[in-house]
């Protein structure tokens, strides 16, 4: 869980790259810490997109590259999350989970290949027309695109350790694979914003997924201590950042640059 933020740093900064957009790790790092801390107040981990705004700097990188950058890493970890659930459930033989791993997985995929289509809706399009623009350069970078799909891939491999060996400490009989299979469909539904951090959709759906596997109160505990990590630890670990960014942020707004500095 530690290391979680180091993974989602790099993560962020392919896919700001993959869209045009440099940007030094170090301000990646301290973007993610704050999204982390936001996350303990926003819903549907509203903080891994809000974090975003604590890039700019001279009003740079751009709202639109910011947005291509923030859809695109959504869209992706969706369908990471996805495929690594249908992945493990159609190995362990769980044809229905892998099933609906699977669509969530093919929805997501279908909505990142559409969505250049909005260019064509009346007033949306005209408004978003330069969003649609460095989003069609985006994934024109096969070779990139591919690279930040492995990122995403890795950071939700990682948060799912998380998830099995919490399981593992209640239950030490219930192999890692199970673990695998429940937690990426379980991590989606806490995305859903029912309750705040995802507590109770997630540990019931992990609870669900692991039904005849191990006890509910089993489950229930791991994805109370995943929430207790992943959100509250994490959290109050990004707070330093957060507060840092907040009084950069004051800063630059209190203090314009000159129109020869612009």
């Amino acid at each position: 869980a530690f290391a979680s933020p180091l993974l989602t740093s790099i993560r962020l900064k392919l896919f700001l790259k993959v869209t045009g957009t440099r940007v030094a790790y170090d301000r990646c790092l301290l973007a993610c810490l704050s999204g982390l801390s936001l996350n303990l107040f926003l819903p549907a981990r509203g903080g891994d997109l809000v974090k975003l705004a604590y890039l700019r700097k001279d009003g740079k990188p751009s709202w639109e590259s910011l947005a291509g950058a923030a859809i695109l890493e959504r869209g992706f970890d969706i369908v990471a999350l996805g495929l690594i659930g249908s992945a493990v459930s159609f190995c362990l033989g769980l044809s229905n989970l892998s099933l609906a791993c699977g669509l969530v997985s093919i929805a997501a995929s279908l909505g990142l290949l559409l969505l250049p289509k909005m260019e064509s809706i009346p007033v949306i399009g005209k408004k978003a027309k330069n969003f649609i623009s460095i989003y069609k350069n985006a994934s024109q970078k096969k070779h990139y695109l591919l690279i930040c799909f492995l990122s995403s891939c890795t950071c939700w491999t990682a948060n799912s350790m998380v998830m099995g060996f919490l399981l593992k400490a209640f239950d030490e009989s219930l192999s890692m694979t199970h673990a695998f299979a429940a937690t990426p469909p379980s991590i989606l539904t806490g995305i859903i914003p029912v309750t705040l951090w995802g507590l109770g959709t997630r540990d019931g759906a992990i609870a669900y997924f692991l039904s005849g596997l191990t006890a509910p109160e089993n489950a229930i505990s791991a994805g109370f201590l995943y929430t207790a990590l992943v959100y509250w630890f994490l959290g109050l670990m990004g707070l330093p950042a957060l507060i840092i960014a907040r009084r950069k942020t004051k800063t630059f707004i209190g203090n314009p640059a000159r129109p020869d500095e612009r």
